[in-house]
């Protein structure tokens, strides 16, 4: 099973969502609540095809915007 790192950040009422290390690897969805699509999206283009499992593992950010 490969692993990617993703961070999401939110401008203007729109998150990206961008996979570290992988240039070239961002989806964007409009709300958080459809990260799911848009990991999915991510995860075909790191990997030419669909995911059939996503976990999604919210770790704690440092700093005023990081989530509690």
């Amino acid at each position: 099973m490969t692993t990617y790192a993703v961070i999401a950040y939110q401008s203007e009422q729109r998150w990206t969502l961008h996979a570290v290390g992988v240039p070239g690897a961002i989806a964007r969805a409009a709300l958080l609540d459809d990260a799911e699509s848009a990991l999915r999206e991510l995860l075909s283009r790191l990997t030419a095809e669909d995911a059939d499992t996503i976990a999604i593992d919210l770790a704690p950010m440092p700093g005023p915007w990081g989530f509690d």
